[in-house]
């Protein structure tokens, strides 16, 4: 029951941010206020989902928003059932039970792992076009499809859980319904012993856009395919146990299974994501949600080569919760990673960076990513907000309000620079990178941390004589905590290489050099060369004073 209670406090906090919708914000903040009962702000949220006329006439919207998974919905109901008045739960469940019109027509998917339940008339019907005279309508046989697909990739491939489908009538069962969101998976109203089934939106109208080259509908039909179903695959594996993380690893699922569709960019990015957010954490607001399949999306493709057959650091993270479904879900994620060959902190570390690159600042050639994300830099893929742009040196600055897991992006302009020394001072007590990244004019990227101290002090000069722009990326890698905070200088470097002491620079120490490197100190003659800079400091403090003439001269002595 602590399990139980700990995942719905934690879907409390979570609720805002994974369904990026302002109904359910409103009814959230409703609820913070005293104004909404347990039972009242859950089933206002259902009926945000599945019945909007009985909404309480406060959350009533002219445009009612389209979420993009009622899943989490029905998780935190499932959660709150020993809270709630019996009333309420007879409510709910009439809401999910499937319909049971004798007008309803089932169809078993290619496959045969599937069954679909399906109107072609009333408020739940599915479109009837039947372009192919077979007797089922086109818009069930692609769902059908679909789903094969998704099988194939989730299960067969990748080797996540398939959801159970024994007993009852043998199939894993799917229907269609006029809902407020792209679909859904449920334990209620099961067959047999298939632990949950999926609903579909019957027909996709009024959605956003995406990058289908089939058409928005079946753009959005597929990625809630690929979605619901792996709700349906981490049901098997650890029962929902993670909080919003199941959104997350959902939503990467849609990039997985259909890459080229990209609608959970296009309608879903822009508001607490790591591009328009990187300050906040992974887990803001107490745990990862919708908006950070970003996450996944690099474990996958910096771990397992962006393969689109198989997977195998998420299937790890998914094996592993099977017998660890009451860890921390980080310290899940830093098992895989480390089963990989990595770590959360490196991991974290290359995240920012691929992060830093993306949108207008993505490295393409022809079209094609560069660096980073497959679709790096492909249209509506976010830029990372900026903390900062700095176009002239020197600079001292400062940034706060970095969250465990977050970072802050700072973009470095380096037209007509050698070099550029930054000097990182990030605050103490808390486990911190500081990241820098060049941008090359040839395409290329370099990208390194710069070696701190305990204190998280250090430096590192850049050479930058053939850069676009640089990039200096402090992050917070500890998995709790609070904000933070950095400080950093940022100076011209020559980047000059010299022998100290050799003046002139002929390979050798004599009177010459002591002569030049006076005249230096006094300010006589020419204007010192950087090469002249670097050898006059002949004791290696970063200064030219006459402790450096002496040093100079008991060298030539020796």
């Amino acid at each position: 029951m602590l399990i139980k209670k700990s995942l719905f406090l934690v879907l409390l906090l979570a609720s805002a941010s994974i369904f990026a919708s302002t109904t359910i914000t409103a009814i959230e903040e409703a609820y913070d206020r005293g104004e909404l009962s347990l039972d009242e702000r859950i089933l206002n949220k259902v009926y945000v989902l599945l019945d909007r006329e009985q909404l309480d006439p406060r959350f009533q919207t002219q445009a009612p928003e389209i979420l993009k998974c009622g899943t989490p919905i029905l998780i935190e109901y499932e959660q709150a059932l020993n809270q709630l008045d019996q009333s309420t739960i007879t409510i709910i469940e009439a809401l999910l039970s499937p319909p049971t019109s004798a007008l309803r027509e089932t169809f078993v998917s290619p496959s045969g792992h599937f069954q679909f339940s399906f109107l072609t008339s009333g408020t739940d019907g599915v479109p009837a076009t039947d372009s192919d005279n077979s007797g089922v309508p086109d818009f069930v046989e692609w769902a059908a499809d679909y789903l094969d697909y998704t099988w194939a990739q989730e299960v067969d491939s990748a080797g996540f859980a398939g959801p159970n489908h024994v007993g009852g009538d043998g199939y894993y069962n799917v229907s269609f319904e006029s809902m407020g969101a792209y679909g859904y998976c449920t334990t209620s109203s099961v067959n047999g012993s298939e632990l949950t089934r999926l609903v579909l939106n019957n027909d996709f109208v009024g959605f956003g856009s995406n990058h289908d080259p089939d058409g928005n509908v079946k753009g959005a039909m597929k990625v809630t395919c690929a979605h619901e179903f792996k709700h349906a695959s981490q049901r098997v594996h650890s029962s929902w146990s993670e909080g919003g993380w199941v959104e997350l690893d959902a939503a990467w699922a849609e990039e997985y299974v259909y890459d080229y569709v990209n609608d959970s960019m296009l309608n879903f990015m822009g508001s607490g994501d790591p591009y328009s957010h990187p300050h906040w954490g992974l887990d803001h607001g107490g745990t990862g949600s919708y908006e950070d399949y970003a996450w996944q999306d690099f474990m996958h493709q910096r771990f397992d080569d962006n393969d689109y057959n198989s997977a195998s650091i998420i299937e790890y993270f998914w094996s592993w919760r099977e017998n660890h479904s009451t860890q921390n879900v980080m310290d899940s994620y830093a098992q895989a990673l480390a089963n990989h060959g990595s770590s959360l902190r490196e991991g974290l570390e290359e995240y920012v960076v691929w992060n830093f690159l993306t949108g207008s600042r993505a490295v393409m050639n022809m079209g094609v990513s560069m660096f980073g994300y497959d679709d790096a830099g492909i249209s509506g893929y976010p830029t990372a907000a900026l903390a900062a742009t700095h176009n002239s040196y020197p600079v001292s600055s400062s940034v706060s309000g970095i969250e465990n897991l977050g970072a802050k992006m700072i973009r470095l302009n380096t037209t007509g620079e050698v070099g550029l020394e930054i000097e990182f001072d990030g605050q103490d007590g808390v486990e911190m990178s500081a990241m820098w990244v060049i941008r090359q004019d040839n395409n290329t990227v370099e990208w390194g941390a710069i070696d701190l101290d305990n204190n998280n002090v250090g430096s590192v000069v850049l050479d930058v004589r053939n850069a676009t722009f640089a990039g200096l990326i402090p992050v917070v890698t500890q998995t709790t905590g609070s904000t933070y905070s950095a400080n950093y200088n940022i100076d011209q470097d020559s980047l000059a290489e010299c022998d100290p002491g050799d003046m002139n620079d002929d390979g050798y120490l004599n009177v010459s050099d002591v002569v030049r490197l006076v005249a230096v100190i006094l300010g006589n003659g020419d204007t010192p060369s950087d090469v002249e800079l670097c050898a006059g400091d002949v004791n290696g403090d970063d200064q030219t004073s006459v402790q450096d003439v002496v040093n100079l001269v008991d060298t030539i002595l020796q």
